[in-house]
């Protein structure tokens, strides 16, 4: 080899070197600089070395690992509505023609109030026919009455012998009839009565309708409950009748409904008492208080969620049927003390859940360790597994170590030719 090809030589592996060292392998930190190694010693990494002026300039603190007490509440969205349970939708089983409207769309009303007034045709045919079963029954009565005598009279004859046994037998024969016909009146003005009582009419206007013997063809339409008029579907005038679903609604407005729609996953960590708290825009950041009465037994197949129901009570309520609301939950006992770190500490590393521990012994090395968290609460994430109490663990400026424990894996490959 000439000297000239031997200079050649050491010049392109002078170069080379040169390239490798710009490129950062196994080249040295800058002094103040986050340094870290990359090296693998007995199958695991060498640790990250940060100086004090490095994490003091990176926001990077530890503290040791600690149960603290964790707010597990939950917010889920829900709706409002009426308790379907002190609710009434009125309607009119007679048809005829509103003749008064006695209540408006958000008066309260007693129970038993007259809502409105129908003029009813039917209404007057069925009580004409109900006067007339009473005249009848009065007939049958007295037919009955005239008939028995006679009957009476005629078995005191036969046993003188003043009439014949077919005699007897004849007007005995008319008294069974005259009760038989009794009885089928009296069959006829009950049938009639309870055709009024159908149609809504009370018991005590039944009964005054027979003594004044008076046809009043106004039917009047009462509230069956007690409450607020939350819908009105009449108006003067109108024809209305048993084929309408309803001309009021009315709806105890002191209880509400509150429908939370909880995941069916998570239903299991609910129980019927167990207090919420609703909220929505139109509160102004005020809470109305509730409790869970029921859980339903089945699961939405559209939304794989459990509407829970949570009643909430009181007067002048600010919640409102159909308002959309937040419903936040805390589980029972108030919050759980738990080991836990800030949610900040947890990073994805190799694409598994880790936090970065202080080394023991050597300050400023950290080495990342992957942990089993459990859901955040109030910025804290439980840990599982992976960590124990009193372990120093990088609870602000995590992501930083992990950027430069990135930095390091690329460029340990990069060097090692994989």
């Amino acid at each position: 080899m000439t000297r000239a090809a031997f200079y050649r030589i050491i010049s392109v592996l002078l170069v080379t070197a040169a390239g490798l060292a710009a490129a950062g392998c196994g080249a040295a930190p800058p002094s103040g600089a986050p340094a870290e190694t990359h090296h693998h010693h007995e199958g695991e990494d060498e640790p990250l070395h940060l100086t004090p002026d490095a994490m003091q300039a990176n926001g990077v603190r530890v503290e040791a690992a600690r149960p603290q007490s964790l707010d597990a509440a939950v917010t889920y969205p829900g709706r409002v509505t009426f308790d379907t349970e002190r609710m009434a939708h009125v309607s009119v089983p007679v048809s005829g023609r509103v003749a008064e409207v006695r209540a408006r769309l958000g008066d309260s009303v007693a129970r038993g109030d007259v809502l409105l007034v129908v003029d009813s045709v039917a209404l007057g045919q069925a009580q004409s026919d109900y006067l007339q079963r009473r005249t009848q029954v009065q007939s049958a009565h007295t037919a009955l009455e005239v008939s028995r005598t006679a009957a009476e009279r005629a078995a005191r004859l036969l046993a003188e012998k003043g009439i014949s046994v077919g005699e007897y037998q004849r007007r005995d024969g008319d008294r069974r009839k005259a009760e038989a016909d009794l009885q089928a009146a009296e069959a006829a003005e009950r049938a009639a009565a309870d055709q009024l009582r159908l149609w809504g009419m009370a018991p005590a206007d039944v009964e005054r309708l027979a003594r004044s013997a008076r046809i009043e063809p106004g039917y009047a339409v009462r509230a069956p409950i007690a409450g607020q008029v939350v819908e009105r579907h009449a108006t003067l005038g109108e024809v209305v009748g048993p084929e309408r679903e309803a001309v009021f609604l009315l709806a105890d407005t002191r209880i509400l409904w509150v429908l939370a729609d909880v995941p069916e996953s998570e239903i299991q960590h609910f129980t019927t008492g167990q207090a919420a708290a609703i909220t929505a825009p139109a509160l102004g950041g005020a809470a109305v208080r509730g409790t869970v009465t029921f859980i339903p037994p089945a699961v939405d197949p559209a939304t794989r969620t459990v509407p829970l129901r949570i009643e909430v009570s009181g007067k002048g309520l600010p919640l409102k049927a159909g308002m959309f609301v937040e419903v936040r939950f805390t589980p029972a006992g108030g919050p759980a003390s738990r080991l836990a770190v800030p949610a900040d500490a947890v990073q994805s590393v190799d694409g598994r859940p880790a936090v970065f521990l202080e080394l023991a012994g050597e300050p400023g090395a950290f080495r990342p360790r992957t942990v089993q968290p459990g859901p955040a609460a109030g910025g804290l994430v439980p840990i599982a597994a992976g960590l124990r109490a009193g372990d120093r663990v990088v609870v602000a400026g995590a992501f930083v170590l992990k950027a430069q424990y990135e930095k390091a894996l690329m460029e340990g490959k990069t060097c090692s030719g994989h």
